[in-house]
């Protein structure tokens, strides 16, 4: 199979990354990449709507408006009180990005892949 994207996508393996959405309490980065990205959100995403995130990487926040490209259904959890409540993967695609948000995006994942290979200490 050939590989087809316009962007390299980082895992979020190689990340310390978290994403906000409004709405929604939880939200998991799966990947990223300059052109968008891919999540897990408590939330459903609609096809086509847009939505602003912000990424965080324990020093810089950034925000992002995205249109939604695809969504499904993945799975559900259970809330601490017992519920279930479904889970939604989803791709966005970034948006209305500037030359300025461009450049500071690129600084963002740069700055995120280096604070995820300095050493911990346990």
């Amino acid at each position: 199979m050939e590989y087809t994207r316009r962007h390299k996508r980082f895992k979020s393996d190689f990340l310390e990354v978290k994403g906000q959405l409004a709405l929604a309490s939880k939200v998991a980065i799966l990947d990223i990449s300059m052109g968008g990205i891919s999540l897990k959100a408590d939330r459903r995403l609609n096809i086509g709507c847009k939505y602003s995130i912000k990424l965080e990487d324990g020093e810089k926040l950034l925000t992002f408006k995205g249109e939604v490209a695809w969504s499904a259904l993945s799975g559900t959890t259970r809330t601490p009180n017992g519920e279930t409540m479904p889970l939604y993967t989803a791709g966005m695609k970034f948006i209305d990005l500037s030359e300025e948000k461009i450049a500071g995006y690129q600084l963002f994942l740069v700055h995120s892949m280096a604070f995820q290979a300095k050493p911990r200490i346990t």
